[in-house]
């Protein structure tokens, strides 16, 4: 069953749906080393694109043209965190592939945060088109 984010299905019920969020494993696998492009609502739909170096740094820049640095790190239980250097919002999130689309569900406010739409190998163009 595809699960319908827009009416805010929490990760609980993303969970009874049969959908279990990402292990570490799987969460480094995906983005360690690798450029993620993404979205999320701020002031309209954003788009964006981060470089996550295995070392825990990452660099990104969101179609504003705003470029931030900071580190990220996946906690045994799953859980991404992200810390921005800049004025960029920091969050721990569930991972949940969906789609084909890796969506993020932040434990501490509730919602869904962003969601991956595309990851590419090693390191690219930060450029959001």
């Amino acid at each position: 069953m595809k699960p319908d984010l827009e009416r805010k299905i929490n990760a609980d019920g993303l969970i009874v749906l049969g959908h279990n969020p990402l292990t570490k494993k799987e969460i480094l696998e995906l983005i360690s080393n690798n450029t993620v492009t993404g979205d999320y609502e701020y002031n309209g739909h954003r788009i964006y694109k981060t470089f996550m170096n295995k070392n825990g740094t990452m660099i990104g820049k969101n179609d504003w043209d705003s470029l931030v640095e900071g580190s990220w790190s996946v906690f045994s239980n799953g859980c991404l965190s992200v810390k921005w250097q800049g004025y960029w919002e920091d969050w721990i999130a569930l991972a949940f592939e969906i789609d084909n689309q890796i969506k993020f569900y932040d434990l501490e406010s509730g919602e869904w945060r962003t969601t991956f739409n595309k990851i590419e190998k090693g390191e690219q163009s930060l450029e959001v088109n």
